[in-house]
């Protein structure tokens, strides 16, 4: 068959891979914005310096966080590069100094009401991940229509598309492993959040009878390429960091940038695509159309295609907080500059604990990146003030709490017409009151526990996104048994068409608190896999 898949981020490379495998023909239609040449310059400079054992100087630093350009530099602007907080006022979080990953989406993805993050890069958001991949309990798929058994065999499939390294350890008894273990030689040696993963394996069986499962962190990032530089916050300019653009160029399938997928028109025996492309006129046919291409775009290509305007439809998010940590008894000799800086720990906290539904804290150590200018404040400091600060600062550790989609803003999303063109997606929410309850609870069930977890919560629990949502969206186009409309079926098609299959979390019927992409690129192959059966 000739295949179209809409979209070029993990669940539509995941999917694309396993139709090619299949041997089908396939298309992937994309934006597809990608690094410019200042930013390519920027990348090769920054192999350059690590490669000649140099530490970027405070130009190359200014460069990354804002542009080749440069700019003004600020306290505010450093936290913003690093947690990819976004407001009405500023950017997003830079990759290698440029923004591609987010050029275009006011204008391509427009959305009226809220802030939320979207892309139309190659590769989607997965340029700006942190690499983190947990897979699901079965209690996760509480409200789907298939469960864990259903997609074990195709995570261990989209685990190897990815890399991805997973230590066994106490994690293990949270998050299934599914795919091949790994070892778990650390990352970044001598750190706070490597001292905490030692005394947790030290309190094991407390912090189990205690609701809380520790490990480390399970990340999509190359050991062999990595050459631990601590810029990774930054984007990797050694490839290190996995995003879906990789296995994407390696792929025997064709891939067509610079094309915007309006909607679609089936007719008899397939399925036709329109739009844009860079010739003109987007006017295709296919014999089956995979949407991947957002949460957001694939619920507006929809909506458009089958005149649900005004439908408005759920849309789910993971809360994130900010927790920072005094770690007890840390090393002295950490020195505040990591090796390696995406998160290096996870606690898995059970549910009944704090909340109904489990939580999600993924760990990373304090470093100089976390807010660049600090790090040239301290070097202007007298010896003695010094050693007492990095003293301090290398025992603090910076927790990311996720509460499940079920606590964290309630939220719809509906696409209003919008004459001669793409709808706009509405989006309208309200604040829960029990995530803070939930979020109190937890930290008195943490420091209850600060012998054995050997860490102190500080105050100052701060929302990372206080303007709009994180990112972790799901659920517009959801999966059920008995699908109605703007809702898709057990493989994958949307209600009301033969030959359209939602692949993306838009499927998703509910959001666990752990990183959704491991678990959408396994369901987008589970989908891929039953496609010739669910077309005739």
């Amino acid at each position: 068959m000739r295949i179209a898949v809409v979209g070029s981020g993990p669940s539509g490379v995941a999917a694309a891979s396993e139709l090619v495998r299949q041997g089908h023909a396939v298309d992937v239609l994309d934006v597809g914005h990608a690094p410019d040449a200042a930013s390519r310059a920027l990348a090769a400079e920054v192999r350059a310096t690590v490669l000649r054992g140099e530490r970027p100087n405070r130009a190359l630093y200014r460069a990354l966080r804002l542009g080749p350009e440069g700019g003004a530099s600020s306290a505010w602007a450093g936290l913003a590069a690093l947690f990819g907080r976004l407001d009405a006022e500023r950017s997003q979080k830079r990759i290698l100094g440029s923004t591609f990953v987010w050029d275009g989406a006011d204008a391509g993805i427009p959305v009226d009401n809220e802030m939320v993050t979207r892309s139309l890069a190659k590769g989607g958001l997965s340029n700006a991940w942190g690499a983190a991949c947990y897979s699901w309990r079965e209690g996760d798929f509480a409200g789907w229509p298939i469960g864990a058994a259903e997609l074990a065999p195709h995570y261990a499939r989209a685990a190897a598309l990815l890399g991805l390294e997973q230590p066994k350890d106490a994690l293990a008894g949270a998050y299934p492993l599914l795919g091949a273990s790994t070892g778990d030689a650390p990352r970044n040696p001598g750190s706070p959040v490597e001292h905490l993963l030692g005394r947790w394996r030290a309190h094991e069986a407390e912090l189990a009878v205690a609701g809380l499962a520790p490990g480390r962190a399970r990340l999509a990032v190359r050991r062999d390429t990595c050459t631990r530089c601590g810029l990774c916050f930054y984007g990797c300019a050694f490839g290190a960091i996995w995003h879906a653009g990789q296995p994407l160029d390696a792929l025997a399938l064709r891939y067509r940038p610079d094309c915007f997928v309006q909607g679609f028109r089936e007719e008899a025996g397939g399925v036709r695509l329109f739009g844009s492309a860079p010739d003109g006129a987007l006017d295709e046919r296919y014999d089956a159309a995979l949407l991947a291409a957002g949460v957001l775009s694939s619920l507006r290509i929809a909506a458009d295609s089958l005149d649900r305007h005004g439908h408005a439809v759920p849309l789910l998010d993971n809360e994130l907080y900010l927790l920072p940590l005094l770690t007890l008894g840390a090393g002295p000799a950490f020195g505040f500059r990591s090796a390696f800086t995406l998160g290096e720990a996870v606690l898995a906290v059970e549910a009944g604990v704090v909340s109904t539904r489990p939580l999600h804290i993924q760990l990373y150590s304090f470093h100089e990146f976390f807010l660049a200018e600090l790090a040239d404040v301290l070097r202007a400091l007298p010896k003695l003030l010094q050693d007492v600060a990095y003293a301090l600062l290398n025992r603090i550790a910076i927790g990311f709490v996720y509460l499940p989609g079920a606590d964290s803003t309630r939220a719809t999303a509906s696409v209003v017409a919008a004459a001669g063109g793409p709808g706009r997606v509405r989006i309208d929410a309200a604040p829960q009151a029990e995530s803070r309850a939930i979020l109190a609870r937890l930290l008195a069930h943490l420091r209850r526990l600060r012998g054995p977890l050997g860490f102190w919560p500080l105050p100052g629990l701060v929302k990372s996104t206080p303007f709009g949502f994180h990112g972790h969206l799901a659920g517009t186009l959801p999966m059920r048994a008995s699908p109605g409309p703007l809702e898709c079926d057990v493989s994958g098609r949307l209600h009301g068409t033969a030959r359209v299959f939602v692949v993306d979390p838009a499927a998703f019927p509910t959001l666990p608190a752990q990183n959704l992409t491991f678990t959408a690129m396994a369901n987008a192959l589970r989908i891929a896999a039953g496609l010739s059966e669910s077309v005739r």
